[in-house]
């Protein structure tokens, strides 16, 4: 799998628990808690989304599949 650029995503939900889509391109939902995000995902049709939080600190960000 290819290492996905998370930049754009971290500058605008630094801070927050994000929701995404499987292919990690997409934010289904955002919260400031976990369960927030997933309400937000659930409400908009997308039952198991990638739950994750973003960080608030400058750092590169890779998300990988194990």
């Amino acid at each position: 799998m290819k290492p996905i650029d998370m930049a754009p995503i971290q500058k605008k939900y630094a801070g927050y628990f994000v929701a995404l889509s499987y292919d990690r391109k997409k934010v289904l939902g955002k919260g400031h808690t976990p369960e927030e995000a997933l309400e937000e995902a659930k409400n908009r049709g997308y039952k198991d989304p990638i739950l994750t939080k973003i960080p608030n600190e400058n750092r590169s960000y890779l998300l990988c599949n194990r």
